[in-house]
């Protein structure tokens, strides 16, 4: 894949890939300083994955509060987590020049790594609707500031992608967050917090644009060349969209299923079985904490699932929703404790760090 200035990204993988975002990244040749704290905004900003994987788990576990009774507690600490690792990642970023807005636009436009920019309005839009039952105008408040955060994010990028910055081939699913799934959470979100015309305008976006971008992306995988193996984990990003979407449908239908909704459905279980059949050219031998990338498609297409059973009466529905929480929690669980492991092994007195 190639960027402007024509570099190959992915005929050259071992210069332009990050380990801890587990995304591609560009090389830079700057001083041993700048080249750090780049380095560490960088890492703060994969590591986001992991609290938007946390919250990701919280909504799933909203629903099964709402459907099958499970204790709201499980979904209150999930988020609660979620917010913790949310502002410390930040406070690094911030600490290693991330308030400079010169650094901020380099990392913004970085050919890899920007989207994952998308994350941070994200879980501040899913922590404010969750919580919005303990204050729903403050909630609201916070909920504005994510929403036009989260549209400055997606704006700034579509225009930096539109300028030629990068080409066709450059693409990865990672790239559908920001413009699409952003979106359909801010959909959600707003259906929670009872603003109708704020869901369907973020819908709208949604939509128009996992249509448009969507079949740019789904055309350069299939005619490219093929993704550097560390880049491959991003193709699980393809089951948010339909995920999202579906679950801002349901939201704004108050969990009435239509045709609307079927359709998302069959969406979601096709792209479903063909992220399950791309699952062995994902698989790497060792353990990185760009894996986390894997967990919010988890416990989105969780969340969709266990609405749509219910809302469309499906035979067992409460055994399958606990059996899809269970799923989605020890995906979950296994990622949190592959990565208590490789920090413990890493911070061993004569490792190197090198997996």
């Amino acid at each position: 894949m190639s960027a402007k200035n024509g570099t190959d990204l992915r005929s050259e993988p071992a210069r332009h890939l990050s380990a801890s975002s587990g995304v591609v990244a560009s090389p830079g040749s700057t001083p041993h300083h700048d080249s750090a704290s780049r380095g560490s905004r960088s890492a703060s900003i994969g590591l986001l994955a992991i609290s938007l994987g946390t919250a990701g788990l919280g909504g799933a576990w909203q629903a099964a509060a709402t459907l099958v009774c499970a204790p709201v507690q499980i979904s209150d600490a999930l988020f609660t987590a979620a917010g913790l690792v949310w502002v410390v990642l930040l406070g690094v970023y911030v600490r290693h020049g991330g308030a400079r807005w010169r650094n901020l636009r380099e990392d913004l436009r970085h050919p890899g790594q920007g989207f994952a920019f998308a994350y941070v309005p994200i879980i501040g839009m899913l922590i404010s609707g969750h919580f919005s039952r303990f204050g729903q105008e403050g909630a609201r408040w916070a909920y504005a500031v994510f929403l036009v955060a989260s549209a400055l994010v997606a704006a700034h990028l579509l225009a930096h992608w539109l300028t030629g910055a990068l080409s066709e081939a450059a693409l990865h699913p990672g790239y559908l967050l920001p413009v699409t799934s952003a979106p359909f959470i801010a959909s959600a979100t707003a259906s929670t917090l009872h603003l109708p015309e704020v869901a369907a305008a973020a819908f709208a976006v949604g939509v128009l644009y996992w249509l448009a971008l969507g079949a740019v992306i789904l055309g350069g995988l299939i005619t490219g060349s093929p993704l550097p193996p560390p880049a491959r984990p991003t193709l699980t990003v393809l089951i948010i969209p339909p995920a999202t979407g579906g679950i801002a449908w349901l939201a704004a239908h108050r969990g009435r299923l239509d045709g609307v909704g079927y359709g998302f459905s069959g969406i979601v279980l096709f792209t479903l079985a063909t992220v399950a059949f791309l699952l062995p050219a994902m698989s790497r031998r060792s353990f990185h904490t760009g894996l986390w990338i894997f967990s919010f498609p988890v416990a989105a297409t969780a969340n969709f699932l266990v609405r749509w059973t219910y809302a469309a009466e499906v035979p067992g529905r409460e055994v399958l929703a606990w059996a899809l929480m269970a799923a989605a929690s020890a995906v979950f669980l296994l990622l949190t404790g592959a990565t208590l492991v490789h920090g413990g092994r890493h911070r061993r007195p004569g490792d190197s760090g090198h997996e």
